[in-house]
C-alpha cells in the first residue's frame, strides 16, 4: 500500500472538496495529521456538512475525519425553532416511507432530535435525511431505536451472506459478530469505500439493533 504524506494528502482532500457539486469550499480550511482529516470553517447548510465528510472519505490515504465545521446561513432568511418543527413533523407526516412509525421531535436552535421506534435502519436514516434537508436546521440527533425481530443467528448469516454478494467489498477480511441484535464488525480493508459498504449491508440486516464499525484501513 502506498504511503501518502500529509502535505500531499491535505491537497488531495482540498482537490475532492473543490470537485464534489453539492458543496461550496470555500470556507473551509483541510488539516491533515497523520493521514487524519480536520475540517473546520463553515458551510451553508447542515446537507453540506455530511457532503464535505463523505467526499473526504473518498481519498485515498484518509485515515479518519475530524468534522468540526459550523453552519452559516449565508443567503436563507432566519427559521424559528417552532417553524422548523412544524416543517420537520409535516415532512414525516407525509412520507410513504414512514407509515405508522412512533416519531417524536424536537427543536433547539436549529439542531432537531427524532426519538421513538422504528421497524428498520432505512427508516431511521430516511426520518433523518428528510429533515436534514429542511431550511434552518443546523444539525440532527437521531435517537431513533429499532425493534428486534430476528435471532442473533440469522442475523449473522444475512449479513455473511450479503458480503459475499457483494461487489464492493472483500468479505473474507470481515469478522461479524452478533448479540441480541448488536453487531460488531472487525478487520481492515483498503479503503473507506469498502469499509462503509460493509457497515451499510450490515444495517440493511433484518433485526439489527446497532452496527459498530471497528473495520480498520489496512497498514
Amino acid at each position: 500500500m502506498t504511503i501518502i504524506n500529509d502535505g500531499q494528502l491535505q491537497s488531495d482532500v482540498m482537490d475532492e472538496l473543490l470537485f464534489e457539486p453539492s458543496l461550496d469550499a470555500g470556507q473551509i480550511a483541510v488539516s491533515v495529521k497523520g493521514g487524519i482529516v480536520t475540517l473546520a470553517g463553515s458551510v451553508a447548510n447542515y446537507p453540506e456538512k455530511w457532503a464535505a465528510e463523505t467526499a473526504v472519505k473518498r481519498v485515498r490515504g484518509v485515515q479518519g475525519v475530524a468534522e468540526k465545521l459550523t453552519v452559516h446561513f449565508r443567503n436563507d432568511p432566519q427559521h424559528s425553532d417552532a417553524e422548523i418543527a412544524r416543517a420537520a413533523r409535516q415532512a414525516l407526516e407525509w412520507s410513504a416511507a414512514l407509515p405508522d412509525q412512533d416519531i417524536q421531535l424536537r427543536v433547539e436552535n436549529g439542531w432537531i432530535t427524532l426519538e421513538g421506534v422504528v421497524e428498520w435502519q432505512v427508516q431511521r436514516q430516511r426520518a433523518h435525511d428528510l429533515v436534514a434537508n429542511l431550511l434552518g436546521v443546523r444539525g440532527v440527533n437521531t435517537l431513533l431505536t429499532l425493534r428486534p425481530q430476528v435471532t442473533s443467528t440469522g442475523i449473522h448469516t444475512r449479513i455473511e451472506a450479503a458480503f459475499k454478494r457483494s461487489s464492493e467489498l472483500d468479505a473474507g477480511r470481515v469478522q461479524v459478530e452478533v448479540v441480541d441484535g448488536n453487531v460488531t464488525l472487525r478487520g481492515e480493508l483498503p479503503n473507506w469505500t469498502e469499509i462503509n459498504a460493509a457497515g451499510l449491508a450490515a444495517w440493511n440486516a433484518a433485526g439489527v439493533i446497532t452496527v459498530d464499525n471497528q473495520i480498520r484501513i489496512e497498514a
